[in-house]
């Protein structure tokens, strides 16, 4: 990359800064007064121009870099979030880290509609990015190369298409999964819906191509009954230590005969089945079952020998061990999937105390040729056709009551449908009811819908209260939301659609890579509309439902992303900004305090010498806080650049104004972001202020807002962040410490952040507004 060289201890006064500012087609000129904006700023260059971010946009910040000679510029126009990139590109040939952006759209024009109280809130986002800006330093992005090989954690149907898409290009992969066998929950459905198509398609018929290619693919290893233990990075490469469970049965033996099965006494519960069936303590876990072995269940087994005895190929070794096996590999995708809601969450339904109410996937069971009932629709209590089959929808979704998840499952309205029309074809006489919220059937699967009402499938608009039962007829009791009149519905069969949850793997294995996870603990994406399969951990992506509720088209399509990024960061490398920690040496003891305190493991001692993995760094700055001879700092993230920020946002401030200074890490700057573009307002009070991470605000940062005239301090962090529970512990060490300095500790507060929930971040905004003019009076 070629910049203009500079020296870093280049007097201030003598920086050419450049302030260009956006009218952003009326979005930023119609509320702010763009004449005072500009008589503000006291720069080497002031231009102004309707749509900097266009062409023509960017020449004139070309032309002025090259003919003015500047150092430095700033733009004052929307998010970096969105339009960082662009404007880092239009600033060549300038260090693109010499250039920082003035957010007075989303996050001021947006928000403010008073132009008077819009002007003075965007003059102090200016100079805050131009106070910072002087301390700016030419930096070079982090470029790495990533070795050809990847780990795809999860073996359904969005683990298996990423793996397959990346042993087509070329890429090593290994697929670990927890059961014995690869599938996951699509091979239990039975019959699947598509948007284009009325009629059903055989799950396991499209399912099983997939799964043989990924046996057969040369660049694909197969790891079953495995699970992530642990993982940590160096220079890029991922160090995983992969756990793989004694299946107890040799795979290079075993022929599948079903000897073993037929003479094992332990009968349990079968979760193939939903539990409705039982299995031997040796099994395969289903027909089409790959790897093609028998496994057996250690927790049930009591190791008697019968299997053994009758195994005529001596594939069965009881005295098998647990391995642990390391992997090297350049990136992961998590395609760990989901689980169902637990019933017992809700017991209204009486789920568990009669056998003929069950829930959607059972009934799949139920109507799958391969099931307890060989595809024919039988209640459980006495192999009886149902005469009325009612659905319930939204258990668990949509559930403001405790223990529900206020989501919706995106897929449960298409399921209940699926399973309505393929009764109402074999079963024509049997009544199907579905009791719903709201029927969801986006795009064409609003033909499919139209398709079930055809098929004299009804539908009522509430959702049930309980259920009742009295003599082997359920009264689903509900309100009719059309007429707002309450509501009985007998039936013999009932059929809950439930939420889906994220499951155990995905938290565990977010846990061990130090991958965020959102409020409702599904992995969180690094941006939802821009980077929807990449985390906040570079180099490892998301795809399924691991990500969030989806139907197995939307799987497929993510896990076909998420392995195109793979690809396009093995080709081209990895790229980081370069905003990590930096050690001085010459200050550091060696008392490893940092490395203690590091969660992303990028701390490590080398040679007697303390090193930062610059690939594995966030820049959260947690060290800084542990290190006690002030011997790391943050590059591009300085006390220096954090006080120059906050003497901005409190420039000319008037003596009956009030300036609440809002430090927002990366998520609660994109929920902040979001505020604008929802056009909610906030009280014009609202400083933002991005940083990494809530531990890179010290003491000295809070201390010098107030000394500066910050009536108030907000810290804003996402809850599920690995670092936030030492946020709160260290909030309530400063709340102290401000109280011994007589300051009221309730000026200052901490936030959770989200994205999704931008409204309750506003709400908070105006909020802690009030709190701090109640104070003040």
């Amino acid at each position: 990359m070629s910049t203009i060289s500079l020296n870093d201890n280049a007097d201030e006064k003598a920086l050419k800064i450049g302030v260009f500012l956006c009218r952003c087609g009326g979005n930023i000129s119609d509320t702010v007064d763009m004449d005072r904006l500009r008589k503000s700023v006291d720069a080497e260059v002031i231009e102004e121009f309707e749509n900097l971010c266009s062409i023509n946009g960017r020449k004139i910040i070309r032309d002025n870099i090259i003919e003015k000679e500047l150092d430095r510029v700033v733009v004052a126009a929307c998010s970096p979030i969105t339009h960082g990139k662009i404007f880092q590109n239009y600033v060549t040939p300038l260090n693109p880290y010499l250039l920082e952006m003035a957010n007075i759209r989303e996050q001021c024009s947006w928000v403010n509609p008073d132009k008077d109280s819009a002007t003075d809130k965007a003059i102090s986002i200016l100079q805050s990015a131009i106070e910072k800006v002087k301390h700016s330093i030419a930096l070079e992005p982090i470029i790495r190369k990533t070795p050809k090989s990847t780990a795809v954690i999860g073996g359904g149907i969005s683990g298996i298409s990423a793996a397959l898409s990346l042993a087509r290009q070329g890429i090593r992969t290994c697929l670990i999964e927890k059961e014995p066998t690869i599938g996951g929950a699509m091979v239990k459905v039975g019959k699947l819906f598509s948007p284009e198509k009325l009629a059903e398609e055989c799950a396991m018929c499209l399912l099983n191509p997939l799964v043989n290619e990924a046996v057969e693919h040369g660049n694909i290893n197969i790891m079953t009954n495995s699970t992530l233990k642990s993982a940590d990075r160096r220079s890029g490469n991922f160090n995983l230590l992969v756990e793989k469970k004694p299946s107890y049965v040799i795979k290079g033996k075993c022929i599948s005969c079903g000897n073993c099965a037929e003479v094992c006494p332990v009968e349990v519960s079968d979760s193939w089945n939903e539990d409705m069936t039982t299995r031997k303590a040796i099994f395969k876990p289903f027909p089409q079952a790959v790897p093609d072995v028998y496994t057996i269940d250690h927790e049930n087994c009591k190791k008697c020998g019968k299997c053994q005895d009758v195994c005529r190929m001596n594939a069965i070794d009881l005295d098998m061990e647990t391995e642990v096996i390391p992997i090297t590999v350049g990136s992961v995708v998590i395609a760990t999937g989901h689980k169902t809601f637990d019933m017992d969450k809700r017991p209204e339904y009486a789920y568990k105390r009669h056998e003929d109410i069950i829930t959607q996937m059972e009934l799949a069971r139920l109507m799958g040729v391969n099931g307890p009932t060989k595809g024919k629709l039988l209640k459980p209590s006495n192999g009886k056709v149902p005469e009325r089959v009612v659905m319930i929808q939204c258990v668990g979704s949509r559930d403001e009551k405790p223990g529900g998840r206020k989501y919706c499952s995106k897929v449960c309205c298409m399921v209940a449908i699926k399973h309505a029309n393929v009764i109402k074809q074999h079963y024509p006489d049997t009544d199907v009811i579905i009791c719903y919220t709201d029927m969801r059937t986006p795009g064409m699967y609003e033909k499919y819908y139209k398709f079930a009402q055809s098929n004299k499938v009804r539908l009522i608009r509430g959702r049930p209260g309980e259920v009742a039962e009295k003599d082997g007829i359920f009264s689903v009791r509900m309100e009719d939301t059309f007429s707002n009149e309450p509501l009985e519905v007998e039936a013999d069969m009932v059929v809950l659609s439930t939420a889906m949850e994220p499951s155990e793997g995905t938290i565990e294995v977010s846990k061990e890579l130090d991958v965020g996870l959102t409020e409702e603990l599904f992995v969180k994406e690094k941006h939802s509309k821009i980077k929807p399969v990449a985390t906040d951990v570079e180099g490892i992506f998301v795809c399924g439902t691991a990500q969030g509720p989806k139907d197995i088209t939307d799987s497929i399509v993510q896990a076909n992303a998420a392995a195109s990024k793979v690809s396009e960061l093995i080709h081209g490398g990895v790229e980081l900004e370069p905003f990590i920690a930096k050690v001085d040496n010459s200050k550091c003891n060696l008392c490893q305090k940092c490395i203690d305190i590091c969660s992303f493991k990028a701390a490590f001692i080398q040679e007697n010498v303390l090193k930062i993995d610059p690939i594995a760094c966030n820049g959260c700055g947690a060290c800084i806080a542990e290190c006690e001879t002030n011997a790391i700092d943050i590059i591009g993230q300085t006390d220096e650049q954090l006080f120059a920020m906050i003497d901005g946002m409190l420039i000319n401030k008037k003596p009956d104004e009030k300036r609440i200074i809002a430090f927002l890490d990366s998520v609660g700057y994109v929920s902040a972001d979001n505020i604008g573009i929802n056009k909610i307002s906030v009280p014009s009070s609202i400083r933002i202020i991005k940083v990494p991470y809530m531990n890179r605000v010290m003491y000295k940062h809070i201390r010098y807002a107030f000394d500066k005239g910050a009536d108030g301090i907000i810290m804003g962090e996402y809850p599920y962040s690995p670092l936030y529970k030492k946020t709160k512990e260290k909030v309530l060490k400063l709340k102290q410490e401000l109280a011994n300095n007589n300051i009221n500790p309730d000026k200052l507060e901490l936030f959770k952040v989200y994205i999704p929930y931008f409204r309750g971040l506003a709400d908070k905004f105006n909020n802690f507004d009030q709190r701090i003019k109640c104070l003040d009076d």
